[in-house]
């Protein structure tokens, strides 16, 4: 077995990580960092092919491999996944996801004083741990702004100081300045969108993304080619921690990454205090690094996995888990949706970027009153594509045709060529709120290609409470596809309670060590020289893209690192 030494140790080159590598390594500090998959480059998204780089699942986990497994109820064996949509690379999902890059709602970090202070705590809904951040929207606004700028991202603000504007999200906190490039072109669906919501009274905005509508820091604008959701940028445009901050890490010469290392373990001495990892490395063989500092950012299943493969005599329940609530409180975004097709016009949905091309946010987080529905918070609405790939296999796999229509043969097959071109997908992202009961664990039955336990996931968002948020939110959708002047608007089965997009929770932050997992810093109250981060330290779900949020919260956490932690090792105030 190979022994490496190194000042600090990074687990998951994706949001977090890649950014913690590249500032960590701008300061001085000596910095090894790990990637279970390949370090690929801009070159390797070429040509175009959508068989390639969607449905052979190239940029994500093999769910063969590497799976993870799913239970509604801990009555049943859990199965494995299908699919998995996180990354599988160096840059992690910021290679091949949709790039929309929101900030928190203000309430967004405070969800149980909010709720509590407009409708009493008897609103809270049974069951949930609703829980508020550590971190204020206040706290982490100066880094949303740096992560805008240093990355790229597109958009035109919406409450500028105070100042609501027209065009923008007139619902978000106020910022202090624009976004750094102006939004992206609309499209035909975003356009007639954009009419029938101001029609019945809503407030449309362009979606903000981390793609640059214009050349930007030597890489080149969007070129509105269409492969774009579920792929790698062939340009460069998107703004992935691939293109940005690895560049920046590397160019310190204090930073090295080694991809292919699937770490397994986080090593601790007889105090508890982490003294590194050990991983296999590309060859398959046992490797270990000893690092002064150990930080965790891989995706949230990984994250917890890690944790409970590494429990010692000292942490028999899972490494940083004396608060007993290590790979509690999963959750997902639900995504009820309509399908809307023309007779009279091309929509052409293929076009340009595909995820959430034109959004509002009226019935988001706390945005309308709530007192008389039955349940707390909401989600944003988005027109795009479906599935949010806009390709002919895109619409195939994930258009579901409406009552009346085959799902095979030729029927099918007419469906799809009268309405490829002439559909699109609306679609709500709501906010799933945390349980305890909603789990991340081993799974003691199925394991990976290194023998290790799968991640297993107890999940089933069908509760009263969402259920009536779900079909608030369809009839919203459905109002909104008619208003568009759509020849048949239909809904989209909700499906068995599975997870569905952005995954939030299994390491939680809080404000002490009896309610969390991490402080607001991400750094465990049990190990101070441990840091887990990304998504699975969020104690609350939003109607918005994780993405923007991570990237902001690993900025705020490298600089307490770089002018803190560094100078007097230790539990971070």
């Amino acid at each position: 077995m190979a022994i490496e030494k190194t000042e600090v140790v990074i687990v998951g080159m994706g949001a977090a990580g890649g950014i913690l590598a590249a500032e960590l390594a701008k300061a001085g500090m000596k910095v090894i960092g790990l990637e279970r998959g390949p370090r690929l480059q801009t070159k390797d998204f070429t040509p175009h092919d959508e068989l390639r780089y969607f449905q052979r699942q190239e940029l994500r986990p093999d769910p063969k491999g590497q799976p993870v497994t799913w239970r509604q109820n801990t009555n049943q064996r859990a199965q494995p996944l299908n699919t998995m949509s996180y990354g599988n690379q160096a840059g992690g999902g910021t290679v091949h996801y949709g790039s929309v890059s929101w900030r928190n709602h203000e309430d967004d970090f405070r969800v149980r004083s909010q709720t509590i202070e407009r409708y009493g705590e008897k609103f809270l809904p049974e069951g949930s741990s609703v829980a508020d951040w550590p971190i204020s929207y206040a706290e982490l606004e100066p880094w949303y702004e740096h992560a805008e700028y240093e990355l790229g991202v597109s958009g035109k603000a919406g409450n500028l100081n105070g100042k609501k504007i027209d065009g923008g999200n007139v619902f978000e906190a106020a910022r202090k300045k624009d976004y750094p490039l102006a939004p992206l072109r609309l499209d035909q669906a975003s356009t007639i969108f954009d009419k029938a919501t101001r029609n019945l009274g809503y407030h449309p905005f362009s979606t903000p993304r981390a793609i640059i509508s214009e050349n930007y820091k030597d890489r080149p604008g969007c070129t509105y080619c269409g492969f774009c959701q579920a792929y790698g940028c062939h340009v460069g445009a998107k703004s992935s921690i691939l293109v940005t901050k690895l560049p920046d890490a590397d160019a310190t010469k204090n930073f090295r990454l080694i991809a292919g290392a699937m770490c397994h373990r986080v090593n601790t001495d007889n105090t508890g205090k982490a003294t590194g990892v050990s991983y296999y490395g590309p060859n398959g063989a046992e490797e270990t690094i000893e690092a002064d500092l150990v930080i965790v950012s891989a995706f949230i299943y990984d994250n917890t996995r890690l944790m409970l493969l590494s429990k010692t005599d000292r942490f028999p329940d899972g490494l940083a888990n004396s608060s007993g609530l290590l790979g509690k409180f999963l959750m997902t975004q639900i995504r009820p949706a309509v399908f809307v097709g023309f007779d009279d016009r091309a929509l052409n949905v293929y076009m340009g970027p595909n995820a959430q091309k034109h959004s509002i946010d009226d019935f988001n987080g706390d945005n309308f009153d709530h007192k008389d529905l039955g349940f707390i918070r909401g989600g944003q609405i988005s027109i795009g594509t479906a599935g949010q790939q806009g390709g002919p296999i895109g619409a195939a796999m994930n258009m579901q045709p409406p009552a009346g229509v085959p799902r095979w043969g030729a029927g099918y097959r007419d469906f799809l060529s009268k309405y490829f071109q002439s559909h699109a997908s609306i679609g709500g992202q709501i906010e799933d709120l945390p349980y305890a009961s909603q789990t991340i664990d081993l799974d003691p039955n199925i394991k990976d290609k290194y023998g290790l336990p799968a991640p297993r996931l107890t999940y089933d968002w069908r509760r009263p409470h969402e259920n009536k948020s779900v079909a608030f939110m369809h009839d919203k959708l459905e109002q909104l596809g008619k208003a568009m002047g759509a020849k048949l608007v239909w809904r989209v089965p909700t499906g068995p309670g599975s997870p569905g997009g952005h995954h939030m929770g299994g390491t939680r932050m809080g404000f002490n060590p009896k309610d969390s997992v991490v402080n607001k810093y991400g750094q465990s109250w049990d190990i101070p020289n441990l840091f887990i981060l990304g998504s699975s330290s969020f104690p609350t779900n939003t109607g918005f893209n994780p993405t923007l949020t991570i990237e902001a919260h690993a900025f705020y956490v490298a600089e307490a690192i770089v002018n803190r932690y560094r100078k007097a090792p230790g539990a971070l105030a």
